[in-house]
């Protein structure tokens, strides 16, 4: 039991060197640096009030009901959250604190909410030595926002129980179930998907729990989007924030926590202009055998260093326990990335092979592979370079979201017109087209094949190498249907192909794509599907709503280029090669 290893660190991360986990916080090293981020930060203050070193009630732990207490990487986090730039604003404008399960992330972010709450949180100007001042909220909203109400209500629970009976009376709380109040003003809620949740005072602060399970098909997405909606509409002396609380999200889940930690790779890597992301995450080194004893208690040790009440021999236990998959033990134990077990390719692998400064030039000689489908899945366009199998996205079509998408087929004229554009810029040398079955409203003619024949008509003769070859082929079509003639040979050549590049993705490193986003959610989204030819790919499921339509073009298009680059065509000088149609 193996987990997937990787030869260098991703953006972002390090390797800390007492317990070779790998660690995404920006804390430095030097202990200069150190103090000069405490000192530009409210952080100190506000871990001084929580953990009872004011005049103020701190918090009590709820387990044991002695004064609270920050772990040193939380306490870490706080700093950096409440660090202060030049100009009075806060760093960092978002947050994620991702850990493995039994890390704390429940009471931690408990204790946070009732920082914004009741400590002194809130920026308010910088004193003569030129330190940042804090001081509490005078009308705090602060909110939890989770896929469920009960999510939330766990969090508040916790965050009630922290409150001990002084500060309840000092502070004025009326602490209830879906909501605590303060008698003076200000609340901390549980906030829910609906349209009328958004309305009203501005939120100070906002907590997402649990945002790897925040999905759209969860209802995620949208209780995320009501959140930011919320902290971005509070004025700018607010400086309101949202941070989430997760554990590793599923790569190709397409999650609120997968969407997060993308944007964060994006500013991290350079690909963003501003880099206001604080994420932390403590995660075991992904190169180990976890059969191997001392090998996983060792990443067991590096991925809960931070967290030393666990039980990491019964965390070992559960690691090696059949009913748990290898995906869930890396995910939930050491809070590594991992795909589902029947992913089609690693994830990270196919990312790690983007490539967005290739440019195609006019008149290279391409493969080409469309999709078709008329409304339910999507219909895709990618194309692959001869010369070297770099895969690129010309286009992708699917329908739009909610009540958008009701009664919308796939553009038929704007995928012809997209079809001979990229014919008149490239020298395309074949086209396959998989034709879907659906059948026109009209007259119940199949939806694709008046076009699909219509190019077979205009493009035939400027084809070299045919995708149905013979006398009797067909140009362009590419049909898999098992019951259309031809299609078990044309199931296997793809099925060869899948198989092909799941290797040169996963072992070989030795295909190069665009990085586009359609095409890497679609090969995220795939799943392995055994056949008699061997392994090729489709859906989690039939009626699934995760895609994969572009991940079938690009292996479509590569097996285009490997039957031209097997047959006698070759180009010559003038662009053009001699029509093959045997």
């Amino acid at each position: 039991m193996t987990t997937t290893a990787t030869s260098e660190l991703p953006a972002g991360y390090w390797v800390e060197p007492s317990t070779g986990a790998w660690c995404s916080i920006p804390w430095p090293s030097d202990p200069d640096e150190r103090s000069a981020l405490a000192a530009a930060s409210l952080g100190p203050a506000v871990i001084d009030w929580a953990e009872g070193r004011t005049v103020e009630p701190g918090l009590t732990d709820y387990l044991t009901g002695l004064p609270w207490r920050f772990t040193p990487g939380q306490k870490r986090y706080l700093v950096l959250w409440y660090l202060v730039g030049p100009s009075g604003r806060f760093v960092y404008r978002s947050g994620v604190k991702r850990g493995a399960k039994g890390t704390g992330k429940d009471p931690f972010g408990a204790a946070w909410c009732l920082i914004e709450l009741l400590g002194p949180s809130q920026f308010t100007g910088f004193d003569d030595a030129g330190l940042p001042v804090g001081a509490r909220h005078l009308l705090p909203l602060v909110q939890i926002a989770s896929n469920s109400e009960q999510q939330s209500k766990d969090v508040l629970r916790v965050a009630n129980a922290m409150l001990g009976r002084d500060a309840r009376e000092y502070y004025g709380i009326d602490a209830g179930e879906t909501r605590t109040i303060i008698t003076s003003g200000g609340r901390l809620e549980i906030l829910t998907a609906s349209e009328k949740s958004s309305e009203g005072d501005p939120a100070t602060a906002i907590m997402l729990n649990e945002s790897h399970h925040m999905t759209e098909s969860s209802g995620g997405h949208r209780v995320a989007e009501v959140a930011r909606r919320n902290v971005g509409k509070s004025p700018a002396a607010l400086q309101a924030r949202l941070c989430e609380f997760t554990n590793a999200h599923r790569e190709g889940s397409d999650s609120v926590a997968e969407r997060s930690y993308l944007a964060w790779q994006a500013q991290v890597s350079g690909q963003a202009k501003r880099r206001d992301i604080l994420y932390d995450s403590r995660e075991a080194a992904p190169s180990l055998d976890l059969d191997d004893d001392d090998a996983r208690m060792a990443a067991l040790r590096a991925a809960y260093a931070d967290a030393p009440w666990v039980d990491l021999e019964r965390l070992s236990d559960e690691v090696l326990d059949p009913r748990t998959s290898l995906a869930d033990s890396i995910r939930y134990y050491l809070n590594g990335l991992a795909a589902a077990e029947d992913a089609w390719i690693e994830p990270r692998r196919f990312d790690e092979l983007a490539d967005a400064t290739q440019v195609v030039v006019d008149r290279e000689p391409v493969s080409l592979f469309l999709d078709c489908s008329k409304s339910t899945d999507a219909t895709g366009l990618v194309g692959c370079r001869l010369s070297d199998g770099f895969v690129f996205t010309i286009h992708g079509w699917q329908r739009p979201h909610g009540r958008r998408g009701d009664g919308w087929l796939a553009p038929r004229e704007e995928v012809d017109a997209q079809v001979r554009a990229v014919f008149d810029r490239f020298r395309v040398v074949w086209f396959g087209v998989d034709p879907s079955p659906a059948r026109d409203d009209e007259d119940e003619s199949l939806y694709w094949m008046p076009l699909v024949d219509r190019w077979h008509q205009d493009f035939g003769r400027k084809l070299p190498v045919w995708a149905t070859p013979g006398a009797k082929g067909h140009a362009v079509k590419f049909d898999m249907r098992l019951s259309q003639p031809g299609g078990h040979e044309r199931n296997r050549l793809f099925t060869e192909s899948a198989m092909q590049t799941a290797r040169d993705i996963d072992e070989d490193r030795a295909l190069t794509h665009d990085g586009h986003p359609m095409l890497r959610l679609h090969t995220h989204n795939a799943r392995r599907r055994p056949n008699q030819w061997g392994v090729s790919l489709g859906k989690a499921t039939r009626d699934s709503s995760r895609l994969v339509d572009l991940a079938v073009c690009m292996v479509g298009a590569r097996l285009g280029r490997r039957l031209v680059l097997n047959s006698k065509w070759r180009p010559s000088n003038s662009g053009k090669g001699r029509v093959i149609v045997l």
